[in-house]
């Protein structure tokens, strides 16, 4: 019994060139999406192009003399007459596929073109994690249809909304293969226990379906050579050779590939299209017997947060350590220049040590040297939290394994329903809370700062909204980074007559810089004011107000205050 197609980045663009090759130019005649069977179909002339977008699924098959049978819930989007396929393309190390569109010639239908949705452009294909998904764009970069609509990390999937790009891949080697040293110095000092996790996590093409076939021996041997023997088989995958479609014999089943793997027992096939259609004729029937769809998605949503997290907790360590140093060193100038800043400034110039100067962002409500201890308070966070997080990182990479296997096993019909359960604990109806009555998620996070105040933070778009009014009071605090999207920020307050305390005031707008695209930012600008003087303009977007009567912070988002600011009881239930 197998587990349905794995999708990996090496997969997905070897998938999108053929896919290339045999449809550009084609002329498409509509777009379907039914998110009853989570099953996509792009309609040609005289051909189907099928997806099957069911994790434990995932066949494409490419069926000649078709046309699919219209099905209520079915949701069809016709571009206009004449619409061609222009190009399949995949980003670099990314594991989204992208159809784009040419639109009709001037020879067209242009009356037709008009009744139609003729600014159809582009089908997203996204295959991250477990929550794969079929979007269709227009040529505003707004969505016209989508699969399965949903609302995470500040991606809005939903009919209308401007389409947001997964967040890139940042691993190593993703435009050009790694060179032997930087290999070396990847790989060179990790036990080798270590080095598949080390592999996956930093290096681009890599991932669990080929990791082994590479590394070999070198998961076990210190030695440079069994490393350098590792490095040859990596450069021959990373190099994107010409495609030799294979199936793979894999522990999990049979797995179409687009190139054989050295060690692995293979069957070769003449395109990958057919691999795909073979592997996925072994597949086990998509529902493990006992598991509900419910049960199923709320443990793909886990794995996919915790995925999510790790790679959070991975980018705040990385750059704790070099941002830790940058503060110490900015403080060190500060005092090292006496009367070259005054207290109402913003910024400063000031002659770098080595050479140069250095534009350092100041709290104009502070002095120099109240500054420059904010920023060694600031650094010495940044160094705890690099001690602290590779630990919290090796915690959510160990569950997102534990439950990613159990996935996997579930998808393959080898896990029961009370396994499922234990791990996820009991879901509410509805999705209420844990051992308690179901209730809906509130639209945001709770915290609570250092004077007892509660800060609430918006979840997303439409919950920002939702927070600012119709969960807040007129004289509580509302923050947001200034010219950055982000969260709105409630500081529950309710004296109209005096402000907040100025360190709860900072923790609330300390939370709000995180919360936001600035978040990696040295210093952020957070604009406050009282709730009342934010109004909605009328047919704004989600999230989209406009506060009056501003007031601005310079806040250090420092990562480590959200932790301890958090409110226990306020996790999100993955």
């Amino acid at each position: 019994m197998s587990n349905g197609i794995r999708y990996d980045s090496l997969l997905v663009r070897y998938l999108a060139a053929e896919l290339d090759e045999r449809l550009r130019g084609r002329v498409l005649r509509a777009v379907r999406l039914d998110a009853e069977s989570r099953a996509a179909a792009l309609v040609f002339r005289r051909a189907v192009l099928y997806w099957d977008l069911d994790p434990a699924g995932g066949a494409v098959r490419w069926v000649e003399g078709e046309r699919p049978a219209d099905a209520a819930g079915v949701h069809v989007i016709e571009p206009a007459r004449g619409t061609t396929v222009a190009r399949v393309t995949a980003p670099p190390d990314e594991r989204v596929l992208r159809i784009e569109l040419a639109p009709p010639t001037a020879e067209g239908d242009a009356a037709g073109a008009g009744r139609r949705a003729a600014s159809l452009c582009c089908v997203v294909v996204e295959l991250m994690t477990n929550q794969w998904n079929a979007v269709a764009l227009g040529a505003d970069g707004r969505i016209l249809a989508v699969l399965r609509p949903r609302e995470a990390y500040g991606r809005v999937l939903r009919p209308g909304a401007t389409y947001v790009e997964p967040q890139r891949s940042v691993r190593a080697g993703a435009s050009v293969p790694l060179e032997r040293e930087e290999w070396r110095g990847l790989l060179g000092d990790v036990s080798p226990a270590e080095r598949e996790r080390v592999l996956l996590a930093r290096v681009a093409y890599t991932s669990p379906l080929n990791a082994r076939a590479i590394l070999g021996a070198a998961t076990s041997a210190e030695d440079g050579e069994a490393l350098d023997a590792a490095y040859e088989r990596y450069r021959a995958v990373a190099s994107l050779p010409p495609a030799d479609p294979h199936v793979l014999r894999l522990d999990g089943g049979a797995q179409p590939y687009p190139l054989p793997l050295p060690g692995v027992p293979a069957e070769r096939f003449p395109s990958l299209l057919d691999a795909i259609v073979a592997a996925s004729r072994e597949a086990a029937p998509a529902a493990a017997v006992g598991v509900s769809r419910a049960a199923l998605e709320r443990l793909e949503a886990r794995v996919a947060e915790l995925e999510r997290r790790a790679a959070r907790l991975r980018e705040e360590w990385e750059r704790s350590g070099p941002r830790a140093a940058e503060l110490r060193r900015q403080a060190d100038l500060l005092l090292a220049h006496p009367g070259r800043a005054v207290k109402g400034m913003t910024e400063v110039e000031l002659p770098d040590f080595t050479g140069g100067t250095v534009r350092i962002a100041l709290d104009p409500a502070l002095t120099p040297v109240e500054n420059a201890h904010r920023m060694y308070a600031a650094a010495r966070k940044h160094e705890r939290a690099a001690a602290q997080l590779p630990a919290r990182i090796e915690a959510a990479d160990q569950k997102r394994q534990r439950l990613a296997a159990l996935l996997q096993r579930a998808l393959a019909g080898a896990a029961s329903a009370a396994e499922v359960e234990a791990a996820l604990g009991p879901a509410a109806p509805g999705g209420g809370r844990r051992g308690g009555e179901a209730r809906r998620l509130p639209p945001y996070r709770r915290y609570r700062t250092s004077g007892g105040l509660e800060v609430r933070v918006g979840r997303n778009n439409r919950a920002n909204d939702e927070l600012t009014f119709h969960h807040s009071s007129p004289n509580d605090v509302w923050l947001h980074a200034r010219e950055a999207s982000g969260a709105h920020v409630i500081l529950r307050w309710p004296d109209p007559n005096s402000n907040p305390p100025a360190r709860d005031l900072t923790e609330a707008a300390v939370l709000a810089a995180l919360h936001s695209r600035a978040r990696t930012s040295g210093t952020v600008a957070v604009d406050w004011t009282r709730r009342r003087y934010v109004r909605k303009p009328r047919k704004a977007p989600p999230g989209l107000v406009v506060p009056e009567r501003v007031r601005t912070l310079f806040v250090v988002p420092d990562p480590a205050a959200e932790e301890r600011l958090r409110v226990p009881d306020d996790e999100d239930e993955g």
